[in-house]
């Protein structure tokens, strides 16, 4: 077998096995965010007007995590949003306002539902949308900690695609010494007064 063609042979089992690898994992952890997350789709918001969304919580060891993204159709106009998070006993557990993308945790006390309002308190429409629930990258004392989601999943998700991007660099490698080494073992044959050439 030429080597081009072993080349072309492991980037193809390269690229498969990132692809593989990626789908089987991205699967994984998708699935497990929207089981434990509350997604707030795109919302607009009228001054004055809220949106509410929910969340149970069966465990106290893990904190919640509330993350906003705020549109701006103008970027003069007075957008101003406040968030307000309440436990199973409608005690409020944090509140805050803020005018752009907003990201905080929460340490739950107690078991049950929890709440998050959020309310237009500007003079212009705002458009939300966000999650209300468990971050896979804030560890249990609420700070980001991506060594657990590299090991957790999201390295092999990386791995997975560093595969599949060596492997399409391999097979643009094989296919280009394929063609080197064909080109090499071409030839051609003249015959001129009963004598064969041939050109390598």
């Amino acid at each position: 077998m030429q080597r081009g063609h072993t080349i072309l042979i492991a980037g193809a089992v390269l690229l498969v096995a990132g692809i593989a690898i990626t789908a089987v994992w991205g699967t994984s952890l998708a699935s497990s965010f929207l089981a434990e997350n509350t997604i707030m789709q795109t919302t607009s918001i009228q001054p004055g007007q809220s949106v509410d969304a929910q969340i149970a919580v069966n465990a106290l060891d893990r904190p919640l995590s509330l993350a906003l993204g705020v549109e701006r159709q103008d970027s003069s106009g007075d957008i101003r949003l406040r968030e307000t998070v309440t436990d199973p006993s409608g005690e409020t557990v944090s509140t805050s306002e803020f005018d752009e993308s907003f990201f905080t945790t929460i340490k739950p006390e107690a078991t049950g539902t929890y709440a998050v309002t959020v309310t237009n308190i500007g003079t212009q429409t705002a458009t939300v949308s966000g999650s209300f629930g468990y971050m896979p990258f804030v560890s249990a004392n609420g700070q980001p900690n991506f060594d657990d989601t590299m090991s957790d999943g999201l390295g092999i998700l990386i791995l997975g695609g560093s595969l599949a991007a060596a492997g399409v660099v391999t097979l643009i490698v094989g296919g280009i010494i394929t063609v080197a080494d064909g080109r090499r073992h071409a030839t051609t044959t003249t015959s001129e007064g009963g004598i064969t050439y041939r050109k390598d």
